[in-house]
C-alpha cells in the first residue's frame, strides 16, 4: 500500500478515537446537570397543660369557733398551667380575699362553701371548693372531774368571744359567771359561788377544745380540793 494511504487510515482511526473519548464525561458533571438541596425545617409548639388542683385545706381543721377560730385556707395539689398563679377566694358568708393562703373570720355560725378560682399566666383556671362548719359552745356540758367531785351540768352561751355560764353545784349551791373563747379553740370561765358554806368562792376552768367543739379538758382551780383536772362534754 503507498504511504500516502497508510497515513489517512491512520489520521481517520486517531480522529474516531478520540471522539469516543470525549463523550465519556460522568453525568453528575454533565453538561445541564442541576443540583438542587432542599432544607426542611422544623417548627415546635409547646402545650401548656391545664391548671389541677386536689382541694382545699384549712388550718386549724375541724370546726370553726363563731368570733374566735381565725383560719387560714390553703389551695392543695396545683400543678399544670404557667406560674405564677393567682387566687380568687370566696368564704362563703359575704367574705372574699386574694393570695396564696388568706385567713378569715366568721362572725356568725353555720355551714359554708369556701371557694378558690385559680389562674395562671397563659389565662388557664381551675376552681376548687370544700365544706366548711362553724359553731359556738353554747349548750350544756357535762362536767366531770378527777377524783371524788360528782359530776355537773354547766349551761354556757357564747356571743362574740364572750362566754356566760351557769352551774348547779349540788354542795356549793349555784354557780353563775362570764370567760371567754379564743383562737385556735381555748376556752377560759370563772364561775362565783356566791351562797357557799362555808365560804363563797370563785372557780376557774381554763382549757382546750376539740377540734369537733364536743369536748373541752383544762384544769380548774379554786375549789378547796384543785387544782384538778376536768373534762366536760356536750
Amino acid at each position: 500500500m503507498p504511504l500516502r494511504y497508510s497515513l489517512l487510515i491512520a489520521v481517520v482511526v486517531s480522529a474516531i478515537a478520540v471522539g469516543v473519548g470525549s463523550c465519556a464525561k460522568n453525568p453528575a458533571q454533565a453538561d445541564g446537570v442541576v443540583t438542587i438541596t432542599e432544607t426542611t425545617s422544623t417548627t415546635t409548639t409547646s402545650i401548656i397543660p391545664d391548671v389541677t388542683g386536689t382541694g382545699i385545706t384549712q388550718t386549724p381543721p375541724g370546726i370553726g369557733l363563731a368570733g374566735a377560730t381565725l383560719f387560714t385556707f390553703a389551695a392543695q395539689g396545683l400543678q399544670g398551667g404557667k406560674t405564677p398563679y393567682t387566687f380568687a377566694w370566696e368564704f362563703g358568708d359575704g367574705g372574699a380575699a386574694g393570695g396564696e393562703a388568706p385567713q378569715h373570720l366568721y362572725l356568725l355560725p353555720g355551714h359554708f362553701t369556701v371557694k378558690v378560682k385559680v389562674n395562671d399566666s397563659s389565662d388557664k383556671s381551675v376552681d376548687l371548693s370544700a365544706p366548711l362548719e362553724v359553731d359556738t359552745v353554747s349548750g350544756r356540758w357535762t362536767v366531770t372531774f378527777a377524783g371524788a367531785m360528782a359530776s355537773q351540768s354547766l349551761d354556757l352561751v357564747q356571743s362574740g368571744t364572750a362566754v356566760t355560764g351557769a352551774i348547779n353545784h349540788t354542795s356549793s349551791g349555784p354557780g353563775a359567771g362570764s370567760g371567754s373563747v379564743s383562737n385556735p379553740r381555748s376556752m377560759q370561765l370563772s364561775l362565783t359561788f356566791a351562797s357557799a358554806l362555808p365560804t363563797p368562792f370563785v372557780a376557774t376552768f381554763v382549757g382546750d377544745i376539740e377540734p369537733d367543739l364536743r369536748t373541752w379538758k383544762g384544769t380548774v382551780t379554786g375549789y378547796a380540793a384543785c387544782p384538778c383536772v376536768f373534762e366536760a362534754t356536750r
